[in-house]
Formats: structure tokens, C-alpha cells, sequence
């Protein structure tokens, strides 16, 4: 009867991490506006959207976006040159970084409005 016990336990429990793993991939964070990404937010997972002002490519695979929205301008990072987004309306996904006392936001995943 024990060794049933414990064997449902571990069961459970490996349902119940598999499915937190599942769903942290799956599920996306809430948008949020640029003045209110702050220090408490880092290495979080964020979601804005806005205008992209500039872009600067620094390697075939690294490039630097500015991207405002009606509260602010913040810097994202992506590991991919993306060409002609200047004046697009994009929604990004990723992580806030600091970088020279700066935050930042490492993006995972760029759309187009």
C-alpha cells in the first residue's frame, strides 16, 4: 500500500512539472508599457509594443533596434539582422537585460502589426 502511495506521488508530481513546462513555454506575458520596465523586471519575460525608430547591425547575426511607444524608447537586442523595419509597428517578446546601466530587452520573438 505505501510503495502505491508513493508511486501515484511521483507520478503526480512528474505531471505537474511537465505541464508548468508546457505551459511557460506556451503562454505569453501581458503587454506592457515601456515606462513601466524598471529594475523589478529583470530577466523577465516582457511583451511591448511600438514603432521601431532605428536599427544598427553590428554583425550578420547581432543588431540593435530602438523601438518607442507613447511612454517611452527602449533598446532591444536580437541575434539576427532584420532589414527594413524602420517606421514599423512591431509587437516583441523577450527578456529585460542591463547593458552599461541601460536596460534592454534581449528579443525572443518580433512581430509586425
Amino acid at each position: 500500500m505505501k510503495l502505491n502511495t508513493l508511486k501515484v506521488s511521483i507520478i503526480i508530481s512528474l505531471i505537474g512539472i511537465f505541464l508548468l513546462l508546457f505551459l511557460s513555454s506556451v503562454l505569453e506575458p501581458r503587454v506592457i508599457k515601456i515606462k513601466d520596465i524598471d529594475d523589478n523586471l529583470m530577466n523577465k519575460r516582457v511583451k511591448i509594443e511600438g514603432e521601431i525608430l532605428d536599427t544598427k547591425i553590428y554583425a550578420s547575426d547581432f543588431q540593435i533596434i530602438s523601438i518607442k511607444d507613447e511612454t517611452g524608447k527602449i533598446d532591444m537586442t536580437i541575434s539576427a539582422a532584420i532589414d527594413k523595419l524602420k517606421n514599423k509597428e512591431v509587437m516583441v517578446i523577450g527578456t529585460i537585460q542591463e547593458y552599461e546601466g541601460h536596460l534592454q530587452i534581449q528579443a525572443d520573438k518580433i512581430v509586425l502589426k
